[in-house]
């Protein structure tokens, strides 16, 4: 007997079939879950509804006796006989208005009007009732006295003798004597009506268990296939006073359940059939004809394939037609290396435009909603640039592994090209997108362990919405860079693509693309200076000093738009050199009439890595005459945890030159206390964020407060960015702050205005 030959084909079919048995077998599952979730879904929609209509009643019939009270209370004889304090007349009065026809007592089905002084002593009472004894919920009476308000009503529900009642509460103000008047009304007939309504019986029962009603056909309909609800009426004290249930039959939805489990059976059955019909055409046409291709290829000599016989057919004579098996598994491996980067094992480019293409020609057949998203990994440059390529290599499939973590099996992520990449989000809504956003970013806050090193790898990420921000693959993309670009300038890091930015981020990105790759125009760049002040005697500490850039058309770029670009294009020593060039010249000039003045100045990461930065900061000292104490140098808290090794080394040279050295935009880098420690660093300075609000919000005065005590305890001093109003200096002050700068002292000037303000202002910076 010839032995059955396990191949490719017939692998898949016996696949095909064993599916096929997999999806009868989920199918009947399926249907028993489906009937269950049917009756879970059929009973809390009652709930619900029960609940809604109860709900309505029990308002209905509380508006009813509020209005009515307020009839009473409006009435002239009620208010002559209260102010006499004629409990006969005051009675006689109350009976009065309860006699029908009464619009309101018959809406509100109102059976007792009590009024009560403002002791709760009874002053009045009058019942429709000869079968009511005493007065009914005078406990409310006592709550509502214990509340003790001057205006609005309270309602609440009691039992009393087996019967449910509901009392409204009104306050008596405008009479000489006060009090409250108390209507009483029974809701029992109204609820019972709801039966109707809902076209199902009800029962209602005690909390004791006696019934205050049972429709007709109860029993019958709670005994068959039912779905019972249950509402429970609670007093104030969280009490039951009273359960109301409602029986629906189900069997209208067992009969529909049993046919629509019969065609699903049929459909799936019918699908599996042309599922394995369909396969095997595929197969044939799509894997086996290029497979019997090759594999002729290799027959005719060709290509060779050694066949392991031990050497016995060496030679043309070891050229065999290669196996189904080993061709299928050659043609699997070459079509993920066709959609895959090789590097991080995401899909590529080629795989992401397939997969949105998809999407658009969707969304053309039927309405669909997509979110893209473009992630932008911060600075990674610095790490290829410092620490070398493999380690960037390294790095970046430790961050596919954390976005992989917070995606879901539907969605695709996709590596563009170096530290960019892309994720598809089908049926996915703008919010949505943000928490998914939001996920990514989080994932990155933990620091990364690459080879002995500890890098953070924060990210922007755009985000681009279909069909709103496009209907094409071109459009999605370039919204989406756009929306990333935004993304890079806002916290905390994500944004949704703007049309109304888009052309001013284009033409932003030629103008400094063009710009940048040029000699930068000094006449274009200027420095303002923001002065820096000590919070107990107002003196200057230092001037912050800040580069703008002025363009030919008048418009004034802040660093934000323009430092990255900088920094990407290589320009970034070179602007970093005419900073320090002009802070020191027009430092000299301020000295003559502020010989203490020191200028603070922000150096980029980047730059923090130039092996030649002292030898910079050093001829400019020299060339100008001043010395290192006349400087300040500020690093920002995110760029000092992006390598805190390499970083440390670095402060430590700047350091023992004798500059003073400080930490920029504190509380945004989740630094850590080890590394903090460790920095040779005099000062930090809390970011804006935290501060500009700081007296409206508690928390972030908390967050203020611990930094300044933990600097303290480092032996730091402390300076508050974003000072904008005198609130938040006075309480700076209470909690021991250093320094402070911001729109209260006044925005950044120029060079002559700050000399004006040195000149006029500064005997009276304290306490502005």
């Amino acid at each position: 007997m010839k032995r059955f030959q396990f191949n490719l084909l017939s692998g898949l079919v016996i696949s095909i079939v064993v599916l096929g048995i997999i999806a009868a077998a989920t199918t009947f599952v399926t249907t028993r879950v489906y009937r269950d979730l049917s009756f879970e879904f059929q009973r809390d929609h009652t709930d619900r509804l029960l609940a809604h209509k109860v709900e309505d009643v029990l308002a209905a019939s509380e508006e009813g006796a509020r209005r009515l009270g307020e009839q009473f209370l409006a009435h002239a004889d009620f208010k002559a006989a209260l102010d006499a304090t004629d409990a006969d007349r005051l009675s006689a009065v109350l009976e009065q208005q309860l006699r029908p026809p009464a619009e309101m007592v018959s809406q509100a089905a109102i059976v007792e009007v009590n009024v009560y002084n403002r002791d709760t002593g009874l002053l009045g009472h009058a019942s429709r009732s000869s079968e009511v004894a005493g007065v009914i919920c005078p406990e409310l009476v006592h709550r509502a006295r214990a509340a003790d308000q001057p205006s609005g009503h309270a309602a609440g529900l009691c039992v009393s003798g087996n019967q449910l009642y509901q009392a409204v509460i009104l306050p008596i103000t405008d009479t000489s004597t006060s009090g409250h008047l108390q209507v009483v009304s029974d809701p029992v007939p109204m609820l019972a009506a709801l039966g109707e309504v809902l076209e199902m019986p009800l029962r209602l029962v005690l909390s004791g268990g006696d019934a205050l009603h049972v429709s007709p056909g109860w029993n019958e309909t709670a005994s068959g296939n039912a779905v019972v609800s249950a509402y429970t009426l609670t007093a104030s004290d969280a009490t039951t006073l009273i359960k109301i249930e409602a029986a629906g039959s189900v069997d209208a939805l067992l009969s529909r359940l049993g046919q629509t489990n019969r065609r699903l059976t049929v459909v799936v059955v019918a699908l599996t059939l042309l599922a394995v019909a369909i396969a095997l055409w595929f197969v044939r046409y799509s894997v086996f004809k290029p497979l019997r291709e090759l594999s002729y290829q290799f027959s005719q000599g060709r290509l060779v394939v050694g066949v392991q016989d031990g050497g016995a057919n060496a030679g043309g004579a070891g050229n065999a037609p290669v196996s189904f098996h080993a061709l299928g598994e050659l043609y699997e491996t070459l079509q993920d290396m066709a959609i895959r980067d090789p590097l991080t094992g995401t899909y590529n480019r080629a795989l992401l435009e397939d997969r949105l293409s998809q999407l658009v020609a969707k969304q053309r057949r039927e309405p669909a909603t997509a979110a893209i998203l473009l992630v932008d990994m911060v600075r990674f440059k610095y790490v290829n640039d410092l620490l070398g390529h493999h380690t960037g290599d390294l790095l970046l499939k430790q961050v596919v592994d954390r976005m992989a973590g917070v995606l879901r099996e539907s969605d695709t992520l996709a590596r563009l090209g170096g530290d960019e990449f892309t994720v598809i989000l089908p049926d996915t809504n703008s919010e949505q997108a943000l928490q998914v956003a939001e996920k990514i970013i989080q994932s990155m806050e933990a620091d990364f362990e690459v080879e002995g090193h500890k890098l953070s790898a924060s990210v922007s990420i755009g985000i681009a919405l279909m069909p709103d921000h496009g209907k094409d693959v071109d459009t999605l993309l370039r919204n989406v860079d756009y929306a990333m670009y935004t993304a890079k300038k806002s916290q905390p890091g994500c944004a949704i693509f703007d049309p109304n930015t888009a052309a001013e981020i284009k033409a932003a990105r030629m103008t400094l693309d063009g710009a940048l790759n040029h000699d930068l125009e000094p006449n274009e760049l200027f420095l303002v200076y923001q002065p820096v002040l000590d919070i107990k005697t107002g003196k200057i500490s230092y001037l912050e000093a800040l580069v703008r850039w002025r363009r030919p058309d008048g418009r004034l770029l802040l660093p934000d738009d323009f430092i990255r670009v900088a920094e990407q294009s290589g320009l970034i020593r070179q602007l970093t050199e005419w900073i320090i060039d002009t802070a020191c010249r027009e430092l000299v000039s301020l000295q003559q009439s502020s010989p203490d003045l020191r200028v603070g100045i922000n150096l980029s990461m980047h730059i923090l890595h130039d092996y030649n930065l002292a030898d910079l900061i050093g001829a400019a000292l020299r060339r100008y005459q001043l010395e290192s104490r006349s400087l300040l140098l500020e690093i920002t808290e995110t760029e000092v945890m992006m390598d805190p090794e390499q970083v440390i080394e670095i402060l430590d040279q700047l350091s023992d030159m004798g500059f003073e050295l400080s930490i920029d935009d504190f509380g945004t880098g989740h630094s850590s206390l080890v590394y903090l420690k460790r920095l040779p660093v005099d000062s930090l300075k809390v970011d804006k964020s935290f501060i500009s609000d700081m007296d409206t919000d508690d928390d972030n005065a908390s967050i203020v407060r611990a930094t300044i005590d933990l600097a303290h305890n480092l032996g730091l001093r402390v300076t508050a960015e974003g000072v904008e109003s005198r609130q938040v200096y006075e309480r700076l002050g209470e909690m021991g702050c250093d320094s402070y700068q911001g729109y209260y002292i006044g925005e950044p000037m120029d060079k002559t205005g700050i000399a004006v303000w040195l000149h006029e202002g500064r005997e009276v910076l304290h306490g502005l």
